[in-house]
């Protein structure tokens, strides 16, 4: 697709966009956001925000980069938290992750900038495995490195989440239906530090929450 033609798909977009919403919805937060999550996903085309919220607007502070990281957003992650004092963080991991692939089968080859991010998750990582249980090995990796990142957020946040003031939680994108759940679900993988399908479960943060929707997979 040539770029006149992206850059019109983008101005009827928003022209659409702008055509659905009226004068009381862009005043509702015209002057101020009060988002209720602060969310750090990656920046892979197939993750949105709408996957969470049709309309995220003014609900969802958005951090991506590749591998889902806080500590290459932490300058962004601490305002979402400490400044706008969301009372969730959601990391959020997902099917297919390229980053984790890369630093998989090696990205010697790739731009420094590139690689200084790369760097940042090879401490998340279990080992590659080998070809034959690459894919395996690769949700399990997903998996691992939302549980490294959720850890970080435990050391950083601790007071607050001592507190209750905040709730980390690990998730998982699922497009690809690798737990069995279905394609597109989001499953609960870490709360807090907590791992355990039972006291994720049992956790205060899902007293309010449907028990048939809190999906936990560790496995």
């Amino acid at each position: 697709m040539k770029a006149n033609s992206i850059i019109q798909k983008i101005i009827d977009g928003n022209n659409e966009f702008v055509e659905k919403h009226d004068k009381n919805y862009f005043d509702s937060h015209g002057d101020s956001q009060h988002p209720f999550i602060t969310l750090v996903s990656c920046s892979d085309s197939r993750v949105q925000p709408d996957v969470l919220l049709p309309d995220a607007i003014n609900k969802i502070f958005e951090i991506e980069n590749i591998g889902n990281q806080i500590l290459s957003g932490e300058g962004s992650v601490d305002y979402g938290v400490l400044h706008l004092k969301t009372p969730v963080l959601m990391v959020l991991g997902h099917s297919d992750c390229g980053a984790i692939k890369a630093v998989m089968a090696g990205y010697e080859n790739e731009p420094e900038s590139i690689k200084t991010e790369l760097d940042n998750l090879k401490p998340a990582l279990l080992s590659a495995g080998s070809k034959d249980d690459f894919e395996k090995a690769l949700v399990g990796n997903i998996r691992k490195n939302v549980d490294f990142q959720i850890n970080v957020a435990v050391g950083k946040y601790r007071d607050l989440i001592k507190e209750e003031k905040l709730t980390a939680i690990g998730a998982f994108y699922d497009f690809k239906n690798d737990f069995g759940k279905g394609r597109g679900k989001l499953l609960i993988m870490n709360v807090n530090g907590k791992t355990d399908e039972n006291k994720i479960k049992n956790s205060h943060v899902f007293e309010d929450v449907r028990e048939e929707d809190i999906i936990v997979r560790r496995v």
